[in-house]
């Protein structure tokens, strides 16, 4: 198929996002499903336990003739119907059942007596059920003992002549389906719960695609990252071991490396000769720190001096992308004036890249990224490299990045795909607008496509290290929350 005959099948569709969005949105709540099924199939195999009655079954089978032996073999078949029809009726009246329970000698029976016809033939099947199989042979066998007087009752000039007599039932005829009952409960449940994740998925308000992030955010729109496997090997999967996609590392794909290069160059070409570019997101695990860390080795293939700076103290994460886990001094001994700003500078041998970071996390962020010395170090920053990078956290769990746009020059939001709600990135996107710092606009991080949506590509990668981003710790306070409860009440 080519090109234009595929993008006239997709807008055809008028496919807006990709639908195996749906598919993972809803394999990533197996979890859910699975609780949802495991409660259903309880539930249903203990209602369908405890509601359960046993049912026992026995049969006599008699053969029907009238006394004239010069009958046909078609009236005795006749005779037979004539029997049955009303067999059933005199045997279960409450005077002929009395009578059969009094010669038998059982107290009560609250079972039931049926007789029915072999099709085509003269054979006629009583069968006796009840609850208790003690009850149904006697009432059974009475019925053997005392079939005559039931047969009078009927039709004078017919005889029955027992074929099969009653056995004892030694096991209920409706076995118990409890099992049954919850499987199917609970595959009912997993189809319901699919179809409700799935709507849920469908109608909620996010950002899925990049045409959908230029039709619904108000900002400019740089590119998007597609997902990338966060294990590359079967090997690496079993060791739980994760891969940093950087443009440094050998194993990431070219795709991925020009995605980077041109966010880059166009991030690059929207500062319009400002140095200092601040990377945050709405929320946490957006990908913000990768994005950051890799526009900067990014650059620094470019320019001679790129500076990263990791001023999300709260959650430090890029000491751990770089692989510089033997940090000993920090940011933060920087900004508090333990070290020199060249004590804590680190140069990337395999990219030049220079770089301040921390691994130890602070909660007394205030102090140093509000600070004069932050002021000081920016100041420095620009005077001594051509791009500076800030990784900062998230703008709706704290208010460091609210901050910092004071005094950064341009800010980047990135948006993972399918996470945060449209209106809540807008209300980002008003604040970082509200600064001294010029918005470039957002990227589209880790987006999931099958390629049936026109203008859903890119180049990508999709990581996540660890533990991070568990912003729930520091609790929900700072202007940008204020700021948002006050849009709320309104």
């Amino acid at each position: 198929m080519t090109q234009n005959n595929k993008k006239h099948t997709q807008d055809k569709w008028g496919l807006k996002f990709d639908p195996m969005l749906l598919i993972r949105d809803v394999a990533k709540r197996w979890f859910l499903i699975v609780l949802v099924v495991l409660i259903v199939g309880m539930a249903a195999y203990m209602y369908a336990s405890i509601s359960y009655r046993p049912v026992y079954k026995t049969s006599i089978t008699y053969v029907t003739y009238t006394r004239d032996s010069g009958v046909t073999v078609y009236l005795n078949i006749s005779s037979a119907n004539t029997v049955a029809s009303v067999f059933e009726e005199l045997l279960n009246s409450s005077l002929l059942r009395k009578t059969i329970m009094e010669e038998s000698g059982i107290a009560a029976f609250s079972g039931t007596i049926q007789a029915q016809v072999v099709p085509s033939t003269n054979l006629l099947t009583v069968t006796v059920s009840g609850s208790d199989p003690r009850e149904v042979f006697l009432m059974a066998q009475a019925l053997v003992d005392h079939h005559e007087t039931v047969t009078y009752q009927v039709v004078d000039n017919v005889s029955l002549e027992m074929l099969r007599g009653p056995t004892v039932p030694v096991a209920p005829s409706n076995g118990a389906n409890a099992l049954d009952l919850a499987k199917k409960a609970a595959f009912l449940a997993a189809a319901a719960m699919i179809v409700v994740l799935g709507y849920l998925s469908f109608v909620r308000d996010t950002v899925r695609s990049g045409r959908e992030a230029q039709e619904k955010l108000d900002c400019g729109y740089l590119g998007e990252i597609p997902h990338e496997k966060k294990y590359k090997t079967f090997k690496a999967m079993l060791r739980r071991k994760k891969t940093a996609f950087l443009v440094t590392n050998p194993v990431a794909s070219f795709r991925y490396v020009e995605m980077m290069r041109k966010l880059a160059s166009r991030v690059e070409y929207h500062m319009h000769g400002k140095k200092v570019v601040m990377v945050t997101s709405h929320l946490e695990n957006e990908g913000k720190s990768t994005v950051a860390v890799n526009l900067a080795l990014s650059m620094a293939r470019k320019h001679e001096r790129v500076l990263l700076i990791d001023c999300d103290l709260r959650k430090p994460a890029c000491y751990k992308i770089m692989e510089q886990n033997r940090l000993h001094n920090g940011l933060c001994d920087v900004l508090s004036g333990k070290i020199s700003v060249n004590q804590g500078l680190i140069r990337d041998k395999k990219s030049g890249l220079y770089m301040l970071l921390e691994s130890k996390p602070s909660r007394i962020t205030e102090k140093y990224l509000g600070g004069e010395n932050m002021q000081l170090l920016l100041q420095w920053a620009r005077e001594n490299f051509d791009m500076v990078i800030l990784d900062l956290p998230p703008l709706a769990m704290v208010s460091d990045a609210e901050s910092m746009k004071e005094l950064a020059d341009c800010s980047l939001l990135v948006v993972r795909q399918s996470k945060a709600k449209t209106a809540d990135l807008n209300k980002a996107i008003a604040m970082l607008s509200d600064g001294r710092a010029t918005l470039l606009g957002c990227v589209l991080n880790d987006v999931y496509s099958s390629g049936l949506v026109s203008g859903s590509y890119g180049y990508g990668y999709g990581y996540r290290y660890g533990k991070y981003g568990h912003y729930g710790k520091y609790g929900h306070y700072g202007h940008y929350n204020q700021y948002l409860a006050d849009d709320n009440n309104d």
